[in-house]
């Protein structure tokens, strides 16, 4: 045996010489490639075939150098295609003949896939659906965008808002209270011309086409200052003059002169606009209008005057008249407080007249035909002569007057705050006035000295939404002040010897 293995260890040696040096077949493999004897420690890597294989066991055979890139290893070295970096030739991205390319793009070959690098000069990537740079620059090189109707910045939109410059400054007629005020340029086409425009409201006349294109002098009674001039339709000088329908008090409609809406070369007085009529004559009330439309408001005396709310008390052997609600301005409401002060009146549900001084108050009670209550006829319609501490009882209720217990405003901490005439019903006396306790002090003609300056110095009955219990009583007279005190808690009510 030993002389059989010697013979073909020689045969083998001599076909080993003769074969080229590129493709060496091992002398040795006496089974074809295949191994099964498991004594080969390095497995197939010396046994190629043309394939780049080996795993079937057959044997490489060279064909030359590895110069191609055609996914087999031509040199028979163990390595596929080894001068080509598929993981970044352009030529060959991630497999032989995969070129990284797209019009007018930039790509490269980055871990075997093709990237996008950038856009060729001149060209942008508008569309991420479609390969490549496909739009085209309008011009080139791109610059900053400017009203003209073109792409500059190529960036496939034209002339929008956020890459234009500011328009032009001082182009534009601006004249403050016209409406012309505020008026900008904006970039828009108009005809066949994209250009920056003054951008007029449609309160203003002039020419569209032409960028600062007002007319000289207004061509429409519009009421509307439609040159920003300053003065609105100045051709038509009886504008805005007030006209009325020639009758008296809440019958008189007013208006005014007005452009005609037909024909604007004319003025007509416009009774449409307000103050309208409120309606027909009614009889008068205490509310600042005059509603039976003689010409007086808030008549105080004759047979139309006002009929105030009050309630006969008897002082004595006489009979008065008090106001049954604590007095109030003409154009009170349940909200505000109002401001005329030509009278006093007596309305339930608004806000009291507060913060007169005694002058004041006096006056405007004079003013309805009236006069402050004396101290025993404040006594008298709060207790009815019947001597009680509250107009309601004889002992206080912190919920029926609205003193210092009463919480004005429920919920949280107690909150002391001024209420509209009438607000508590509860809070009357037999006699029929209410808020004779709270709500506000009220002055009476009840003169206890002078301060040490020679003011006269009155007394405040029935105590403020402020005062303890106490204070809000019938006979309490220890509340004082001088006559030309203001304060928010004060008021007064009226009275009278006949009836309203």
């Amino acid at each position: 045996m030993s002389g059989a293995r010697g013979t073909v260890a020689a045969v083998a040696l001599a076909l080993l010489v003769a074969l080229p040096t590129g493709c060496r077949i091992d002398p040795f493999d006496l089974n074809g490639g295949d191994d099964t004897t498991g004594d080969d420690t390095t497995g197939d890597a010396g046994r190629r075939d043309g394939g780049g294989g080996g795993g079937d066991g057959g044997t490489c055979v060279a064909t030359g150098l590895d110069d191609t890139c055609n996914e087999v290893d031509d040199d028979c070295n163990g390595v596929v295609d080894d001068p080509f970096d598929k993981d970044t030739d352009d030529a060959n991205c991630g497999t032989c003949g995969n070129r990284c390319s797209a019009p007018n793009a930039v790509l490269d070959c980055q871990q075997g896939a093709c990237v996008f690098v950038d856009c060729l000069p001149g060209f942008v990537d508008l569309d991420p659906q479609v390969a490549g740079c496909e739009y085209q620059c309008p011009v080139f090189p791109p610059h900053a965008e400017d009203c003209n109707g073109v792409d500059e910045d190529c960036d496939g939109m034209i002339d929008e808002a956020i890459d234009l410059p500011p328009p032009p400054q001082g182009l534009c007629r601006g004249t403050p209270g016209t409406p012309c005020e505020g008026t900008a340029m904006v970039c828009a086409t108009r005809g066949a011309v994209t250009t920056w425009y003054c951008d007029y409201g449609p309160d203003v006349e002039f020419d569209p086409s032409i960028p600062n294109g007002i007319l000289l002098q207004e061509q429409l009674c519009d009421g509307k200052d439609g040159d920003c001039d300053g003065v609105a339709d100045d051709a038509f000088t009886d504008l805005g003059q007030v006209c009325d329908n020639g009758a008296a008090g809440v019958c008189r409609d007013l208006g005014l002169r007005t452009c005609d809406p037909g024909d604007p070369s004319r003025t007509v007085c416009d009774l449409t606009l307000p103050p309208d009529p409120i309606g027909p004559a009614t009889a008068e009330t205490c509310n600042g209008l005059d509603d039976d439309c003689n010409g007086v408001v808030d008549d105080a005396v004759g047979p139309g005057r006002v009929v105030d709310a009050m309630s006969p008390v008897t002082v004595g052997a006489a009979t008065i008249y008090v106001d049954t609600y604590e007095a109030s301005h003409p154009d009170a409401t349940a909200a505000l407080g109002g401001v005329l002060t030509h009278r006093a009146c007596s309305n339930p549900g608004v806000l009291p007249w507060r913060g007169a001084t005694y002058a004041a108050a006096a006056a405007a009670c004079a003013a309805a035909g009236k006069r402050l209550c004396t101290a025993d006829e404040w006594q008298a319609a709060c207790d009815d002569g019947t001597g009680r501490a509250y107009p309601y009882g004889a002992s206080f209720e912190a919920a029926t007057c609205n003193a210092e217990p009463y919480d004005g405003i429920p919920g949280g901490n107690d909150d002391d705050v001024l209420l509209a005439t009438g607000g508590l019903a509860a809070c009357v006396s037999s006699a029929g006035p209410l808020d004779l306790s709270g709500n506000l002090k009220e002055w009476t003609d009840d003169i206890t000295g002078q301060t040490a300056s020679g003011t006269d110095i009155a007394v405040l009955r029935g105590g403020a939404y402020d005062t303890p219990a106490l204070g809000a009583t019938c006979t309490f007279r220890s509340s004082r002040a001088a006559v030309d005190t203001v304060l928010p808690s004060i008021g007064f009510r009226c009275c009278k010897d006949t009836a309203p």
